[in-house]
C-alpha cells in the first residue's frame, strides 16, 4: 500500500511540474463561419471590424468583406427555414407596431408573454393590405391572435382585423399616457418661464430707478403666473389620475370607464388654450374603450379561473379591488381578511392563479419599443440592413437565453423555449453551425 502511495505521489508531482498543454483551435470553415456570426450578432461588429479582428487576432486567416456577406446570406437562408418550422399556435396575444430603417417600415410583432418575435419584415409601405398579407403568412404557421396590442396607426388598426376577424384590439396605454404627459410637461415649462420673467421684473423694480412701466408689466404677468400655476397643478393631478386608471387600478371596467371619461372631460375644459393637449385628450377619449380593454380581459379571465377551479369568483374580485389601496393600509388588510375568509385553505392557490392571470394580461406594446432599441444598434453599425438580415435577427433574439429577468421563469430560457415549453438549440446550433 505504501509503495502504491509513493508511485501516485511521484506521478502527481510530475503532473504539477509539467508544462500545461496549450489548447488547440482548428480553424476549419465551420469554426470561421461561427466566429463571423458570433462577432456580427453577439459583438454587434460591422463587417470592417470582423475583417480587422481576423487580421489582428488570427493572423493565419484572412477573410474579406465579400466572404462575410456570403456567410450572412447563407445563414439568412438557414434562418428562414428554421423560423418557418416553428409552431406559433401558442401565441394568443401580440404586440404589433412599425419601426423604420432609412424611412422604410419594418412590420414587427412580438408576444409580450413569451417575448417571442413572430414578425420582423421590411416592407415598402404600412398599409392595411400589407399588414394583412404578412400576418396571413404567420397564420399559415399557426398564429391565431385573440388580442392585438398596438397604437392607433391607420394601416395597423385596419390590417389586424383583416387577418384575424374578431380580434380584440387593446390600444397601447403607453402611447396614450406619453402623449398627454408630454403636453402637460409643456405647461410646466410655460409656468416656469413666467415665474422667471416675474422675478426678473421684480429685480428691476428693486433697483435705484424703478420704472412705472415695469410696475404695470408686473401686474399683468402676476395674474398670468397665478393662472399658469393653477392650471398646471390641476392638470398634473388629473393626469396622475388618468395614468392610474390606465393601469390595474382595482376598479371594475364600468367604473373605470366612467371615472376616465370624467377626468378627460375636466382636463379638456382646463386645456382650452392648449391645442396640443386637447388633441391628445381627444385621441384618448376616442380610443378609451380600446385603452381599457385589458380590464375586461382580466374580468373574463377571473370568471374562467373560478369556473375551472371551483374557487369563488367574489374572492378574485376582492383581490383586484385590493390593488386600489396601499399595501399594509387598513383598507387593504380588511380586504385581505375577507379573501382569506372566502377562500379558506385554498387562499394560496387562489392568489397564485390571480397573479398568473395578472401577469398574462398585457396592456402596452412597450416591448416592441424595446425590440426597436435592440435592432437600432445593428442599424447604426451597418447603416443599411439587407432584408435577409432581419430573419437572422429574429432567430437570434428568439434563441437567446435570458441571463436575468424580473420574471423568474424566464431566467436561463430563450423566448423559443418559453413558447414551446421544451429545451431548444442555441442560435448557431439552430442554424446548423
Amino acid at each position: 500500500m505504501y509503495q502504491q502511495k509513493a508511485k501516485v505521489s511521484q506521478h502527481a508531482k510530475g503532473l504539477d511540474e509539467a508544462e500545461p498543454e496549450a489548447p488547440k483551435l482548428y480553424l476549419d470553415k465551420r469554426t470561421i463561419d461561427r466566429m463571423i456570426l458570433s462577432l456580427t450578432f453577439d459583438c454587434q461588429a460591422p463587417n470592417d471590424g470582423v475583417v480587422r479582428f481576423f487580421e489582428n487576432a488570427i493572423c493565419e486567416v484572412r477573410v474579406s468583406a465579400g466572404y462575410i456577406s456570403k456567410v450572412i446570406a447563407e445563414a439568412g437562408e438557414r434562418a428562414r427555414i428554421f423560423d418557418d418550422q416553428i409552431d406559433l399556435s401558442g401565441i394568443k396575444q401580440g404586440a404589433n407596431d412599425e419601426i423604420f430603417q432609412c424611412g422604410k417600415p419594418i412590420l414587427t410583432g412580438l408576444d409580450p408573454e413569451y417575448m417571442y418575435t413572430y414578425l420582423l419584415e421590411e416592407t415598402k409601405d404600412r398599409k392595411a393590405e400589407t399588414w394583412a398579407i404578412y400576418l396571413d403568412d404567420r397564420k399559415d404557421h399557426g398564429l391565431n391572435l385573440e388580442t392585438s396590442i398596438n397604437d392607433g396607426g391607420t394601416g395597423l388598426m385596419a390590417g389586424i382585423p383583416q387577418a384575424f376577424p374578431g380580434v380584440e384590439i387593446q390600444a397601447d396605454t403607453f402611447h396614450a399616457s406619453y402623449g398627454m404627459g408630454r403636453e402637460v410637461s409643456k405647461l410646466e415649462s410655460t409656468a416656469n418661464k413666467l415665474i422667471k420673467n416675474e422675478q426678473a421684473i421684480k429685480n428691476n423694480l428693486a433697483g435705484k430707478k424703478p420704472r412705472a412701466k415695469n410696475k404695470e408689466t408686473l401686474k399683468e404677468i402676476q395674474s398670468k403666473v397665478v393662472d399658469a400655476i393653477e392650471t398646471y397643478d390641476i392638470l398634473f393631478i388629473l393626469f396622475a389620475w388618468i395614468k392610474e386608471l390606465l393601469s390595474f387600478s382595482g376598479h371594475s371596467m364600468a367604473d373605470t370607464m366612467c371615472l376616465a371619461q370624467w377626468v378627460l372631460q375636466e382636463m379638456d375644459a382646463l386645456a382650452v388654450n392648449h391645442s396640443g393637449l386637447r388633441r391628445e385628450i381627444a385621441k384618448a377619449r376616442k380610443m378609451l374603450p380600446n385603452l381599457l380593454s385589458f380590464i375586461g380581459r382580466l374580468e373574463r379571465g377571473m370568471e374562467v379561473i373560478a369556473k375551472e377551479t371551483g374557487l369563488p369568483l367574489e374572492g378574485f374580485h376582492l383581490m383586484y379591488r385590493q390593488m386600489s389601496y396601499r399595501p399594509g393600509s387598513l383598507e387593504s388588510n380588511e380586504l385581505l381578511y375577507e379573501q382569506v375568509r372566502i377562500f379558506g385553505k385554498r387562499y394560496d392557490e387562489a392568489k397564485a392563479e390571480f397573479d398568473r392571470l395578472l401577469n398574462r394580461t398585457k396592456k402596452a406594446s412597450s416591448l416592441v419599443e424595446n425590440l426597436n432599441g435592440r435592432i437600432r444598434v445593428f442599424i447604426e453599425v451597418k447603416r443599411i440592413i439587407p432584408t435577409k438580415f432581419f430573419v437572422l435577427l429574429k432567430v437570434y433574439f428568439n434563441t437567446r437565453r435570458f441571463k436575468r429577468s424580473r420574471c423568474k421563469e424566464r431566467i436561463g430560457k430563450s423566448p423559443l423555449e418559453l413558447l414551446t415549453g421544451i429545451p431548444q438549440l442555441g442560435f448557431l446550433e439552430a442554424l446548423g453551425y
